[in-house]
């Protein structure tokens, strides 16, 4: 799909597409092709829907807020957030496999997208014409070749070092980790059985928080599946990530209006906003008025509805304290011994979050500090490891798994990354602990996204770097918000403002590349 809105800057597109083709002449035996020109908002899912594609790419214009330029019916530009565009591709997640952003900044959508795609690629800063086109030109022929999508992105960005044009590092893949493989996840049996008997108290809580790829949303999933299988009732999940973009991060009415329309939109319920939207002006009783009497009322189910990603509200000054209060709100009602609490008491929480500190809301001081059940993922020990490990068909000593987690930690996403590469590659342990801390060794994307973040922030960068270059032996005092946002990553263990690497991995990468 391309777009070119006449108020914008001219792209050559149609020679982008002329040189896949003909970059790729014997493209029929592998690909059938389908194109979209001056793309509008209605042509993106009409034609998602008529062709049904493994792969969609798109070719114009992109802003630094992560918005893309699609047309407007006047045929000018009709910016398309990353909101609603992840919202498009969830629906079509079946399907679709591979979405291709070749637009200036689009990796910003990419982040959004590949929540529910598995492979996006986006470009992590402005793309000139050249290089935009040379990517195409070798992530196509490659693919017509047979590769994976993860070697012809490799082709694409080596197309552009061809060409002589510096820009090879601005696309950017990005994969979606399943954080629910069946063989990756390793339960918490304690913690999930009292889950599971708290998701069925009336009007119960769950807040699970843990650093980033510690297993939160595994959890919560299990926790949905559970209620899905054994329970009659009405679920909806939602990730946040759906809910805040540029547009409603900073009015408070608008977030709730959206939400409440996505929860009925899940629910596949009429959404009759403006029905209760009218009076009174306060949007947080609007919002619980909204819930009352449309979406509980209205059905003899109790209701589970699971936030993912919260932290994205949470880090929004503008409504993040609002939103909590109204969640205590709604908790407290169902306690309540009073015709209400019979309708809130159908409503089940829960919430995953990163950690406490998000800008000013600490969220064990908000109104939701101390409420309903609060869910600390620890990493994962040495016996859970060992059964990951046995898993993936890895025949290791108990001292084999112990120096894979001298390396790695407790932490589940890297254990998993590092399983299935030695068996998908064929490799030792050796050889593993080996290239672990390379720009080549199989964590290379996952320590390429941190760097990145470092980067782009400067105090983080400078606290981080203390840290790994400090004695082995020794914790960093830090000050509060840094540590809290390294904890938020991943990178840091903390006690009280005390901080280590998590694991050996992010010491040793880190300490070279910072």
């Amino acid at each position: 799909m391309t777009a070119e809105p006449t108020d914008t800057t001219r792209l050559r597109l149609q020679q982008e597409l002329r040189d896949i083709k003909l970059g790729i002449p014997n493209h029929s035996q592998r690909f059938l092709f389908d194109y979209v020109f001056s793309a509008r908002s209605g042509d993106i899912s009409q034609a998602i829907h008529d062709f049904k594609p493994d792969v969609v790419h798109f070719s114009g214009h992109g802003n630094s807020t992560g918005e893309l330029y699609i047309e407007n019916e006047l045929g000018q530009q009709h910016p398309l957030t990353p909101k609603a565009l992840a919202a498009l591709f969830e629906l079509v997640a079946d399907t679709v496999k591979c979405v291709v952003l070749n637009a200036c900044y689009s990796d910003i959508q990419a982040r959004a997208i590949v929540k529910y795609i598995p492979f996006v690629i986006g470009m992590r800063k402005e793309i000139g014409d050249n290089a935009a086109i040379a990517f195409a030109v070798g992530f196509y022929k490659a693919l017509a070749a047979n590769c994976s999508i993860e070697d012809a992105y490799k082709f694409g960005r080596t197309e552009i070092q061809l060409k002589g044009i510096p820009e090879e590092l601005t696309p950017f893949l990005r994969k979606r980790v399943d954080k629910y493989r069946a063989d990756l996840y390793v339960p918490h049996l304690s913690i999930e059985r009292e889950c599971f008997r708290k998701v069925l108290q009336g009007g119960s809580l769950i807040r699970i928080k843990a650093p980033d790829n510690m297993g939160k949303t595994s959890l919560m999933n299990r926790i949905v599946s559970y209620v899905r299988e054994n329970h009659n009732y009405q679920i909806v999940t939602l990730s946040c990530h759906t809910l805040v973009d540029s547009l409603v991060s900073n009015d408070l009415e608008r977030f709730l209006k959206s939400f409440c329309f996505v929860v009925s939109s899940k629910l596949k319920l009429p959404d009759h906003l403006d029905e209760y939207w009218n009076n009174p002006p306060d949007p947080i009783y609007k919002t619980g008025d909204y819930f009352e009497r449309h979406l509980l009322a209205k059905t003899p189910k109790p209701l589970l509805l699971a936030l993912d990603d919260a932290d994205l509200v949470f880090e929004q000054p503008k409504i993040a304290n609002q939103f909590c209060i109204m969640l205590r709100n709604w908790y407290d009602r169902a306690r309540r011994s009073d015709l209400d609490s019979e309708i809130w008491d159908k409503l089940r929480l829960i919430i995953v979050h990163s950690t406490e500190f998000y800008a000013e809301l600490d969220i064990n001081t908000s109104p939701l500090g101390g409420v309903g059940k609060v869910v600390d993922l620890p990493e994962l020990n040495l016996e859970q490891v060992q059964r990951l490990v046995t898993r993936h068909r890895l025949s290791w000593s108990e001292g084999q798994v112990e120096q894979l987690m001298a390396m790695l930690g407790g932490h589940p996403l890297l254990l998993g990354m590092a399983a299935d590469y030695v068996k998908r590659h064929r490799i030792t342990l050796e050889e593993l602990l080996q290239e672990a801390p390379t720009v080549a060794g199989p964590f290379s994307d996952h320590l390429r996204e941190l760097l990145e973040i470092l980067q782009q922030k400067p105090d983080l960068q400078a606290a981080f770097s203390q840290v790994v270059n400090a004695h082995e032996d020794n914790t960093v005092e830090l000050n509060p918000i840094p540590a809290k946002s390294l904890q938020r990553l991943g990178l840091v263990k903390l006690d009280r403002d005390f901080a280590n690497p998590r694991c050996q991995l992010y010491r040793q990468y880190f300490r070279r590349y910072l």
